[in-house]
């Protein structure tokens, strides 16, 4: 991960509070990971989007592929992203006659906001939802995951869900951002409960299982079996969390590139396709 000044000069000073001010410290990380870098969009993303229809709902930037009306397929990115990452899978939706939605999480791509995580990404499909009723689909890459379901758990009307390289514990997540922080476990504690503070829901309650446990759609978990950033073993516990899901193994060159592999926007393709049930 690359870093501003700004931001290594907040982890200098968060890391020297260890022993001395450990809540300001939890704060202070809470800030860092809350806070995501927008990244700007490669040429075939920018392309991309003059073939669509943007479009502004509560504050999120969306463009509109397919048809004009109908539940639509919505693409999810995660943390740092933008919708139109998963550009390459709107042709074969829209192959399929549907509707698909390519969708910035708030503070992300051309969103409003500052700060932003898996809990805003769901109120944020919810929001959607309000404006264009209940979805057909939505494919959710890495941080999508979750958000996804969180937002089932919040009401989400949804037929299916194609989960890409989703983790399955948001608490192992805080865990990877304190390794990579390099912090001391005062500071640990601190961060885990500030966040527990900030979204409403304990740190040790945000496994996929305690969102998703009655959800019965079509569930298809994709995962590369090499993703260095989200184990090949949180596919299978996202997979195991649903009640109704396939999961998939693929080898896919990692975890982004997994949203230009063949294999998988085939996979998904066909998912969708397939209305009455998960591919057997």
């Amino acid at each position: 991960m690359l870093l501003s000044f700004s931001a290594k000069f907040r982890i200098a000073l968060l890391r020297s509070l260890e022993h001395v001010a450990p809540s300001v410290a939890g704060r202070l990380a809470a800030d860092l990971f809350t806070t995501p870098r927008r990244r700007e969009a490669p040429q075939w993303e920018r392309e991309l989007a003059l073939q669509g229809r943007p479009r502004r709902i509560a504050g999120l930037h969306i463009t509109e592929f397919g048809a004009k009306v109908g539940p639509p397929i919505v693409l999810l990115h995660g943390w740092e992203g933008r919708g139109l990452q998963l550009g390459q899978f709107i042709a074969p939706l829209r192959g399929l006659g549907a509707r698909v939605i390519a969708m910035d999480g708030p503070a992300h791509g051309d969103s409003l906001g500052v700060m932003s995580g898996p809990f805003e990404f769901a109120k944020s499909l919810l929001d959607l939802q309000a404006t264009l009723g209940p979805f057909r689909g939505i494919v959710a890459h890495s941080m999508g995951g979750p958000s996804t379901a969180i937002a089932l758990s919040r009401g989400l009307q949804v037929e299916r869900v194609a989960l890409l390289g989703s983790p399955a514990d948001l608490s192992e997540v805080l865990d990877r951002f304190c390794a990579f922080l390099h912090v001391g476990p005062r500071i640990r504690v601190a961060f885990r409960a500030e966040m527990s503070r900030r979204t409403g829901v304990s740190v040790n309650e945000s496994r996929f299982e305690a969102f998703v446990r009655d959800v019965e759609i079509p569930v298809l978990v994709v995962h590369d079996r090499a993703d260095a950033e989200v184990p090949l073993s949180e596919g299978h516990a996202c997979a195991a969390a649903f009640r109704n899901s396939q999961m998939a193994e693929v080898d896919a060159e990692g975890h982004r590139r997994m949203l230009k592999s063949p294999v998988v926007i085939a996979m998904v393709a066909s998912f969708f396709g397939s209305r009455a049930a998960p591919l057997s």
